[in-house]
């Protein structure tokens, strides 16, 4: 049948259809968010992803990784919009004048491990000894030295410190003997306990807070668009919830974005993670961001009596509980 246009009814309806579609599309603005591991510490990030939650609140989002440190670097040069790290990480930048603060906060404590070769029993036994982190100046790295330094130990003069990369390079350097011990997260951890690889100290049962999952963004970018990131945080709390209330797509998302394949490892992941770890609403930690400062100033000057509410801005997340959002999604 013919409009009188001389369209057929079929040919009107597609062009209506594509042009509905069209007009979705375009009200989807553009937000690129960066992580800097395959890692379940992310995994309130990636749930929200798999969820499509990120294009409920009228995103087209870029997942970027960045491996490590260089994050930091990646979103001050201004390639991202928003960054899921650790607050040691991000705040190593901040005090020496980068313009990213904390806006939220899933997980407020390290998950990772000083694993050594089971030849190594006391701290002691270090000394004359190499360990290996991921990167100068990585989370890995600034964990380690003050460490050290409480058990008597001076870094790179006591104990020689090496960046390998990779956390499994890390697992397999030590199995070999090339170094004897090293710092590693999990999942790796797991597996290296499978090599005879032992825990000498646990980073997450220390009982300090250090927060290992932080939302972050620029100041600059949090005031011209306050909109945005309150869209955001909505995606990514309605993320959370889903995380915990549905495993299947918890484990999905954790095999496409956390770079585990085997089902019995994924199911452990969330089950450990949502049962231990992460945290239901993502309340920035101040006393976190505190001890973080505290332990970047035992190397860097300019840490040294900075407050915890210069890095951080609370008024997101405030926003959302006294308007009842959290409330609604938690109910």
């Amino acid at each position: 049948m013919k409009s009188p246009c001389g369209l057929s009814l079929l040919s009107i309806g597609l062009f209506m259809f594509l042009a509905i579609t069209a007009s979705e599309g375009a009200t989807l603005s553009r937000l690129r968010v960066g992580y800097p591991s395959p890692s379940a510490s992310f995994f309130p990030l990636f749930a929200t992803k798999e969820a499509g939650l990120l294009e409920k609140y009228g995103f087209d989002t870029e997942m970027v990784y960045v491996q490590g440190v260089q994050l930091v670097q990646v979103h001050v040069a201004g390639q991202l919009d928003v960054s899921t790290i650790s607050s040691v990480v991000y705040l190593q930048a901040s005090v020496e004048g980068a313009d990213l603060i904390q806006v939220a906060s899933s997980i407020d404590n390290q998950l990772m491990k000083l694993m050594v070769h089971p030849s190594i029993t006391k701290p002691e036994d270090l000394r004359g000894k190499t360990l290996a982190v991921t990167r100068f100046g990585s989370l890995t790295d600034l964990l380690i030295r003050p460490v050290l330094k409480n058990w008597g130990l001076e870094p790179q003069k006591d104990v020689k410190l090496i960046q390998i990369g990779r956390m499994p390079d890390i697992a397999t350097a030590i199995a070999q003997k090339s170094v004897d011990g090293g710092v590693i997260s999990f999942p790796t951890s797991v597996q290296a306990e499978k090599m005879n690889i032992k825990t000498m100290l646990d980073f997450a049962d220390s009982g300090f807070d250090l927060p290992a999952t932080t939302v972050v963004v620029s100041r600059r970018y949090s005031k011209s668009n306050r909109d945005t990131v309150l869209r955001f945080l909505k995606a990514y709390i309605e993320g959370t919830r889903r995380l915990f209330t549905d495993r299947e797509l918890g484990i999905r998302a954790l095999r496409r974005y956390g770079g585990i394949s085997d089902r019995d490892m994924l199911s452990t992941t969330y089950d450990l993670f949502t049962s231990r770890y992460i945290k239901k609403i993502p309340t920035v930690n101040a006393k976190g961001v505190e001890n973080s400062l505290g332990l970047i100033a035992e190397s860097n000057p300019r840490a040294k009596g900075r407050k915890a509410e210069e890095f951080m801005d609370t008024s997101f997340i405030g926003e959302l509980e006294s308007t009842g959002f959290i409330s609604s999604v938690w109910k």
